[in-house]
This record gives structure tokens, sequence and C-alpha cells, in this order.
């Protein structure tokens, strides 16, 4: 099945969606996601 975006285009979507998501809920500075998510893996 192929679709308009390739899987790395859509995954860098999802994740770049996602740190903007959670920064805006926890009222963080992106960066601070990035961080956090960087020491998790």
């Amino acid at each position: 099945m192929t679709g308009r975006e390739d899987k790395v285009a859509n995954n860098l979507f999802f994740l770049c969606s996602l740190i903007e998501y959670i920064g805006r809920k926890t009222k963080n500075h992106r960066n601070v996601i990035v961080n956090a998510i960087g020491k998790m893996i």
C-alpha cells in the first residue's frame, strides 16, 4: 500500500506532532520535551 508520503516523512510528522502536543499540555518548551524523550531512549 502506498500513500502520498513516504514512511520516513510520515514518522517525522508524527514525532513532531507528538512533541508539540506534549509541550502544549505540559506547558513546557519544546526543547525540554525533546531532551526528556532523548533520555528515555
